[in-house]
């Protein structure tokens, strides 16, 4: 049965390799205002459309599916070459469903009856940006959430994208030739005076210096990646003795090599160290942790291949996927020793049109044998497992003209 397990894991990774693939056209927006639009009032309409099945097992993560569509409707000016308002409404709308949780999303919420909203699951949204220079923008409002701010896996989970809110709060973006800087503050949770919850903020910076020129085919990188969130808040009066404050980090560096031939467009490597710091508080098992990313890109046309490797121990993430932690997020208690797992992740997007993007998306997890601790049970002994996901995608987001 073991052998059956890595032989299917074995072919799952093969045929990724020569069907599936990422460009990550679906999660990447411009934040360069176009100078040609100034003074004119556009409608933009930012449609996606998902549906995505996670067939998970073990004690791990519980499998579940999201079938639905996020639709934002704003409106949008170029004051000046450099100055950009757009305001307008984001909704989630997941299918068979007709009443949601009114508040923040992170993940898939929790259910509260005694507050919902009818239909939809909507909030305003609002953006003010101003560019500095050509490569250095401020933004206010809904922040640029491109690619996952370029984080790995085990530090962002791209499927927030589906189920968790956009991120507000105060962003900076830089790129040059040798440099990339993305530094981001996302107030998640607002308090009231005697409110009953806790504030919620989450900083993140992603950096990525390049050591040799952009314009060589071959490239040599250092990626410095850091989340912490913090949840409390000076005007906390019911929580204030239960202060929370984590910090996710990865270090690492890369190398690839660009426009190989017509056939493969980039062949790629990369290392990270991650960590895990609970610095204030007890309410995770591991006040510090580690784990080893060793990853392999392949771009073929428009294909994409990437597989990885994880090693960790007592590690668990902010915003990452739950199936690089050391901890159940299906079984309560239960703690997880060294875990070893390989994740073959792919995508394909096709772009005919340039604002109309469909992508197909497949994923599968291999655990290595392992076991655990839960208080009160017997020492947990498992052989090993495999997990995947697939999922099919739709974005259209026209822009139109209105005024001028």
């Amino acid at each position: 049965m073991i052998i059956c397990k890595r032989c299917l894991f074995i072919i799952i990774c093969f045929l990724s390799l020569s069907v599936l693939g990422q460009n990550n056209s679906i999660w990447n927006s411009n934040p360069q205002i176009d100078t040609s639009e100034v003074g004119k009032l556009f409608l933009n309409i930012d449609n996606l459309n998902f549906f995505k099945d996670n067939e998970f097992s073990a004690e791990k993560v519980s499998g579940y599916t999201l079938p639905g569509f996020c639709l934002s409707t704003s409106l949008s000016m170029a004051i000046y070459d450099n100055l950009l308002l757009e305001a307008g409404v984001y909704a989630l709308n997941y299918w068979g469903t007709n009443k949601y949780p009114m508040y923040s999303y992170l993940d898939i919420s929790p259910w509260k009856a005694e507050k919902y909203q009818y239909f939809f699951h909507f909030l305003p949204i609002f953006k003010a940006q101003v560019s500095l220079k050509n490569n250095l923008h401020l933004i206010f409002g809904t922040l640029y959430q491109n690619n996952n701010h370029n984080l790995i896996t085990p530090l962002f989970n791209p499927e927030f994208n589906l189920s968790s809110d956009p991120e507000t709060g105060v962003q900076l973006l830089f790129n040059s030739k040798h440099f990339e800087a993305d530094l981001w503050l996302n107030w998640q949770s607002f308090i009231f005076r005697y409110d009953t919850h806790q504030e919620v903020f989450s900083i993140g910076l992603s950096t990525k210096t390049k050591i040799l020129k952009p314009q060589n085919k071959f490239e040599l990188y250092i990626p410095l990646q850091i989340i912490a969130q913090h949840r409390g808040g000076e005007m906390d009066t019911i929580f204030k003795d239960n202060l929370q404050t984590w910090t996710n980090y990865a270090l690492g560096f890369g190398i690839r090599y660009n426009k190989i031939n017509r056939f493969i467009n980039y062949i790629g490597f990369e290392f990270y160290y991650a960590g895990f710091i609970q610095n204030v508080g007890t309410m995770l098992p591991f006040q510090e942790g580690y784990g080893f990313y060793p990853k392999l890109n392949l771009g073929i046309k428009d294909f994409d291949f990437t597989l990885s490797y994880w090693d960790s121990e007592d590690f668990v993430s902010i915003l990452g996927s739950p199936h690089f932690w050391n901890i159940s997020t299906n079984t309560e208690g239960l703690v997880f020793d060294r875990m070893k797992m390989i994740h073959s992740k792919l995508e394909y997007n096709y772009k005919s049109f340039d604002r109309f993007v469909l992508g197909l998306m497949g994923e599968a997890y291999y655990y290595f044998p392992f076991t655990g601790d839960r208080p009160g049970y017997i020492k947990v002994i498992r052989g090993d497992a495999i997990s995947f996901s697939f999922g099919i995608f739709l974005k259209i987001n026209p822009k139109f003209r209105l005024l001028n």
